[in-house]
């Protein structure tokens, strides 16, 4: 198992982009690993800036299941 850690607010998920922050769907996130928690502090800020509500940050658990298909 993998923990990663993204940004939530109450609009959806949010994406670092050059202009700031922008609140997307899950697979378009901006994850990280707990050496980029800082970042992500940097994010919420400009997520703020930009009228975003209810921001945190949330813990993303990534298993590994059944192979699907092999190629």
């Amino acid at each position: 198992m993998i923990t990663l850690y993204g940004m939530k607010c109450e609009q959806g998920y949010l994406r670092k982009v050059e202009s700031g922050c922008q609140c997307v769907n899950l697979e378009k996130a901006t994850v990280v690993k707990e050496s980029g928690l800082d970042g992500l502090e940097a994010l919420a800020e400009s997520a703020k800036q930009a009228g975003y509500k209810n921001i945190r940050i949330i813990e993303m658990l990534l298993t590994e299941g059944k192979c699907i298909k092999t190629f």
